[in-house]
């Protein structure tokens, strides 16, 4: 059976599925995180291709479909590992003005971030009608899409563990947030994992609301490394689809 490997390089993690070819039922991998707060860039870049040689052991594509948004650097690294491996070359996507009846809402489309492109035709691929698509993870990204598919445009702002990273770039070592999050603690590494928390899911609240304005009826999907931290603490009604760009991949595949 041909198959299309899927890849979504984001800011911190490598996400991956394979999909049978003309099919969209994708099969996801174990995300990997190739940047890790925790640890030094380079000692997680160092272990890229024995973590693919694990993730991807016994497949071979027919095809290599890539979203990516690390820089060309992940980029050239992820292609010498498919050329070691006697597997065909990758297919990088890009932003467009338009995708099967989507059309861009930027005025130099190509400046879109791929992911929030990729995303969008997932989501279109998997519901019906007018969206606000919400990627969480290094940045929060929102867009808001019509039901005739016009891309109304978008925001980014920064996600839970970026505010946490800003808090230890600019204080004194505040960075080691984790736990669960609450919305008052009574101690400083709590209190900064319930504040960025919190702080994410009031703003992602804020645009869910503006969407609805303009358009009231409209499906919220929920995507991204953090949407299972920050969807439990909003008040509007999300769908979670943590698979939505790889799906996407799928659809631009097809």
């Amino acid at each position: 059976m041909n198959v299309n490997l899927l890849v979504d390089i984001g800011n911190s993690r490598l996400k991956s599925a394979v999909c049978a070819q003309g099919a969209d039922n994708v099969q996801p991998f174990t995300p990997f995180a190739w940047r890790d707060s925790t640890r030094p860039t380079p000692d997680i870049i160092d272990e890229f291709d024995s973590v693919l040689d694990e993730l991807w052991s016994g497949i071979v594509p027919s095809r290599i479909i890539v979203c990516n948004v690390a820089g060309e650097s992940m980029l050239e690294r992820l292609s010498v590992w498919c050329t070691n491996h006697r597997w065909p070359p990758i297919e990088e996507c890009a932003s467009e003005k338009q995708f099967r009846g989507l059309l861009n809402g930027y005025a130099n489309p190509a400046q879109l971030g791929t992911d929030r492109w990729v995303a969008m035709i997932g989501a279109r691929a998997c519901y019906t009608g007018a969206l606000c698509v919400i990627d969480s993870g290094t940045a929060t990204t929102v867009d808001l899409v019509s039901a005739e598919g016009r891309h109304l445009g978008g925001a980014i702002f920064p996600g839970v563990n970026t505010m946490r990273k800003a808090l230890d770039k600019y204080t004194a070592g505040l960075f080691d947030a984790t736990g669960d999050v609450h919305p008052f603690s009574d101690a400083t590494v709590a209190g900064i994992a319930g504040g960025t928390g919190y702080a994410a899911a009031g703003a992602i609240d804020r645009f869910i609301d503006e969407a609805r304005l303009r358009l009231p009826e409209l499906t919220v999907v929920f995507t991204g490394g953090e949407a299972s931290l920050v969807a439990p603490l909003l008040r509007n009604q999300v769908t979670v689809n943590e698979s939505l760009v790889l799906q996407g991949l799928t659809a631009y595949a097809n």
